[in-house]
């Protein structure tokens, strides 16, 4: 696996417009997917993982509060083998700014995977993710591990 800076627009839209990954990361107030284009501009980096020379994962950081927030997502057939490897990999990519993320509580399994990759909770936002006409509370994250 290799892991790079991209900002290839095709490799970008290849994960974070997969069917499952949008399904899966679009609140009900996300344009459609065939709607949604990636913001590509100063304010983003990412980070893509590479099997045989093919996109399968994207880390995307972005300013938030004091710091950057970054998202993971990796392609349902490459996470079992390469999603924790990803994940360490790409927040080599961080920076020297606290780093955040936000996870709504409806997904207990990224939670689980923030914290193995040192990420704590620092805070909660109520009723802040819609899905389904459901609204769920939203975990605030931080890292860490600067050290590691």
């Amino acid at each position: 696996m290799k892991v790079s800076k991209t900002t290839d627009i095709d490799e970008i839209k290849a994960i974070l417009c997969n069917k499952a990954i949008y399904a899966t990361i679009g609140s009900d107030d996300a344009p459609p997917l065939n709607e949604f284009e990636p913001p590509v501009n100063d304010e983003y980096i990412y980070i893509g993982g590479y099997v045989d020379g093919v996109i399968m994962a994207l880390m995307v950081y972005h300013k938030y509060l004091n710091g950057n927030e970054c998202h993971v997502q990796v392609l349902p057939e490459f996470r079992k083998e390469y999603a924790l490897k990803f994940g360490e990999q790409a927040l080599n990519f961080r920076g020297t700014r606290p780093l955040y993320a936000e996870i709504p509580f409806l997904y207990q399994n990224v939670l689980s995977f923030a914290l193995i990759n040192g990420f704590e909770i620092v805070g909660e936002k109520e009723n802040a993710y819609t899905k389904n006409g459901i609204k769920y509370n939203v975990n605030i994250l931080e890292y860490k591990e600067w050290d590691s």
